[in-house]
């Protein structure tokens, strides 16, 4: 896989006035994508980040017309260990919380318990098991995606998912958008999807939103393509599309190539 250092076109970084813009326009455009892949192939396989910036999108993308969830495999980017399948932060239950009733079925969620390797081997199986049509992900505040952390992330990883040991900023950050009440309830560890299995998307589409973000935008589209900020690596697949709110886009450069979004 390459990893040259190029933009995003022009026309797929999109910022909108509002972070509830955005992400309206995100679940659209993942609308979009969603119904030209149930159109060409009468069924679809699509993976969904878990948070509070994906909410907006996910509610628009759930409420459009024209899918049929029951031809739709929902799978997840992460997962904590050892949470309780069922506590509100958990990402499976999170989607479940926010994905039509009809989708649910077909909702293929990450074992919070049991062995590691064992729920790898399985979940990967499962992830190999189709191609994926679409990708609905974030940027952390430290240039993770998925749970894919700087400094610990290979860009060639031979595997779909691995475990992997939070970073600091990544557990601080559940606290800060109010998923954990402290730095001690946030689970140390996680199954993430790895880079290649995410690149593996025929279609990404990311939704980035506030001010806490905008440094890891910055460096993500226009810094280096480095697994220090895993995020670059963005700009070696050749379908993303990314919709960011004004406080998330702020650090970009003046001359930064986007397309506005209306807002609300």
């Amino acid at each position: 896989m390459s990893t040259t250092e190029r933009p995003l076109s022009v026309d797929s970084v999109h910022v909108a006035p509002s972070d509830t813009a955005a992400g309206a326009a995100a679940g659209q455009a993942a609308a979009r994508l969603l119904q030209d892949a149930l159109s060409r192939r009468g069924r679809a396989r699509v993976v969904f980040a878990s948070a509070p910036s994906q909410d907006r999108m996910i509610r628009t993308l759930s409420a459009a017309p024209g899918i049929d969830w029951s031809r739709v495999a929902s799978l997840h980017l992460d997962e904590y260990r050892g949470i309780d399948p069922e506590h509100r932060a958990g990402f499976g239950r999170w989607l479940a919380d926010r994905l039509p009733s009809t989708a649910l079925p077909g909702l293929r969620r990450i074992r919070t318990d049991g062995d590691a390797r064992a729920e790898i081997e399985r979940y990967g199986e499962v992830l190999d098991a189709a191609p994926v049509d679409l990708v609905c992900l974030g940027i952390g505040v430290n240039g993770h995606i998925a749970f894919n952390e700087p400094g610990d992330t290979d860009f060639a990883d031979a595997a779909l998912l691995r475990e992997v040991p939070l970073a600091h900023a990544s557990r601080q950050q559940q606290v800060d958008e109010g998923l954990f009440p402290a730095l001690a309830d946030v689970p140390t560890h996680a199954l993430s999807l790895t880079v290649p299995a995410i690149l593996r998307g025929a279609a990404i589409v990311g939704t980035v939103l506030g001010a806490a973000k905008a440094e890891a935008v910055a460096a993500a589209l226009v810094g280096p393509v480095t697994p220090d900020v895993p995020a670059s690596v963005l700009r070696t697949h050749g379908a993303v599309s990314l919709f960011l709110d004004a406080a998330a886009a702020s650090r970009l450069p003046a001359a930064f190539p986007v397309t506005a979004v209306a807002g609300d």
